[in-house]
């Protein structure tokens, strides 16, 4: 048993098994699923966000903070602040997978672009997201996704033009800190970006190998997302009871779920998992157009 807990491949499990401990003991066993019924359309929706956050360059936050504005009708505020937080859990169950199983990370891409990644989220839910109008947020949350989805077929088209993925790259220092710091501003309003802003520069400007870079952002994603939580929770006060019971009802799916995603994904086609993802931002895509339409 000694010599088990010192696998490092068995920390994930162990993560999960606090997380769901401290659960229990928070609520009782039975109010905790009383609470995942109750909150059976969030439970849903992080269902199929931390799978594809699991297995793609897309956080959960990329599923949850659409569903939540556009099906739900829940405020792109308190969208955000729950993406965070829940990614806060999720993404970092995913890190400490990705460091425990010796996953390839670009590690010096990790040290440029996690530190302005931080700063940039502080900033943005500090002074820049207070007044930003509603729109003006999803529309940015639809142009990352554009951005996701072009470097998807960018990357379907080199592959089919049989161009090879570069396993070490020589980044331009200027280039990681700019987009590290402008993916944290993105994060701080609506979520997310860090991780598809980063993804988007290795794969289009730098033709990094696709499962390397998809870890790379991963990582960066999950330090930004608990940066940002740190300060929604303890500075700005915004966890609001209503995104605790959305969180008490999220977190038993998402630490089980993102490591499933990676499983399932790993084992499917390139092609089908990219073509899954490409009808759900053209989805996402098309709301936000209709709704700019409308004004």
């Amino acid at each position: 048993m000694i010599e088990r807990l010192r696998r490092p491949s068995s920390w994930p499990f162990y993560f999960t098994v606090l997380i769901y401990a401290a659960l229990i003991w928070l609520q009782g066993l039975s109010n905790s699923l009383l609470q995942i019924i109750h909150e059976f359309e969030i439970a849903l929706t992080m269902a199929l966000g931390s799978f594809v956050a699991g297995g793609t360059a897309l956080g959960g936050g990329a599923v949850a903070f659409p569903v939540m504005t556009k099906v739900l009708g829940i405020e792109p505020a308190t969208a955000k602040v729950f993406s965070l937080a829940i990614q806060s859990f999720g993404m970092t169950a995913a890190a400490i997978t990705i460091f425990c199983r010796r996953i390839p990370i670009y590690t010096n891409i990790v040290l440029m672009a996690l530190p302005m990644s931080a700063l940039g989220v502080a900033i943005s839910l500090l002074y820049v997201a207070p007044f930003a109008p509603r729109l003006l947020v999803k529309s940015i949350f639809s142009f990352l996704l554009l951005c996701f989805a072009i470097t998807m077929v960018l990357r379907w088209w080199r592959k089919a033009h049989h161009q090879p993925s570069a396993e070490h790259i020589k980044p331009s220092l200027g280039r990681f800190l700019l987009v590290g710091f402008v993916g944290g501003i993105a994060s701080g309003l609506v979520g997310s970006g860090s991780d598809i802003a980063l993804f988007a520069l290795l794969i289009i400007a730098y033709q990094a190998d696709i499962k390397k870079a998809t870890a790379t952002s991963v990582v960066v994603m999950a330090f930004t997302s608990l940066v940002g939580s740190a300060i929604n929770a303890w500075h700005l006060n915004a966890i609001t009871p209503e995104i605790e019971q959305y969180l008490l009802a999220a977190i038993p799916i998402v630490v089980v779920g993102a490591p499933l995603g990676a499983y399932v994904c790993s084992k499917v086609k390139v092609g089908q998992l990219v073509s899954f993802l490409l009808l759900l931002i053209s989805l996402e895509v098309f709301f936000t157009g209709y709704e700019l339409w409308q004004q």
